[in-house]
């Protein structure tokens, strides 16, 4: 997760647990997408069209440092806009405001990795009326006594990026779109957070509904990486 919030990192830990990662201020010249990546975005703005071609750009970075064969290949999407990875591998892309970043990594056996789900916000406030929107009764209570740990965090915007990043995590494996109010956040002042989500049809069993991650804050974004270990047995 540190890898994450810098300018890029070779695969770390474990080969279950290999995580490669890019992140950029900069952004990517359009010519360097696919000709098929080029036409998700035809006929968008053309600022759109530079922030998806940041994000692909960085998560082919990814998939280079994990030796995907096929990393100059197009990073395709579903009829959600989800990204579409290569066999084998599992990822998330995101963008912010003078921020975009990618993950990547094998898809593991057990104690390996099922699913990734990156997320960035502006490391500010939220807009007026947002939290009462994202956040449970629970939520703004405990972001209430984290505000009293330590002030200098923007803990709503925590809190909206690790819903964020576990709905990425989660929406691959079961192609169930998630609302604010399915997905509970606890989060930790030492960095890392829990999300539970509570979905209908979703699964059952508290393993299978649980989404670990981290977040960071740093000096223009927050950044949240959520997780769902392996092995995954799919919808219950």
């Amino acid at each position: 997760m540190d890898a994450v919030a810098g300018p890029g990192a070779r695969p770390r830990g474990p080969a279950s647990w290999r995580l490669a990662s890019c992140a950029t201020s900069d952004p990517a010249d359009p010519s360097s997408l696919h000709p098929e990546e080029a036409l998700l975005v035809a006929g968008a703005r053309p600022d759109r069209v530079v922030e998806f071609a940041t994000g692909r750009h960085c998560a082919r970075t990814a998939l280079r440092q994990l030796g995907v064969d096929d990393a100059a290949h197009p990073v395709l999407a579903d009829p959600r806009g989800a990204p579409s990875w290569p066999p084998g591998v599992v990822g998330s892309i995101t963008h912010t405001s003078g921020w975009t970043g990618a993950v990547a990594a094998r898809r593991g056996g057990r104690g390996g990795i099922a699913s990734l789900g990156l997320d960035a916000e502006p490391a500010a406030a939220l807009p007026p009326g947002v939290l009462e929107v994202v956040a449970t009764d629970r939520e703004r209570a405990a972001l209430d006594r984290l505000g009293g740990v330590d002030g200098s965090v923007p803990w709503g915007a925590v809190l909206f990026a690790a819903k964020e990043a576990a709905y990425k995590a989660w929406y691959p494996l079961t192609g169930v779109v998630l609302h604010h109010g399915q997905v509970e956040v606890e989060l930790s002042t030492g960095g890392r957070f829990r999300a539970q989500v509570s979905s209908t049809g979703v699964g059952s069993g508290a393993a299978r509904r649980l989404v670990r991650g981290r977040w960071r804050l740093g000096p223009t974004a927050v950044v949240t990486l959520g997780v769902v270990s392996a092995p995954w047995s799919g919808p219950g």
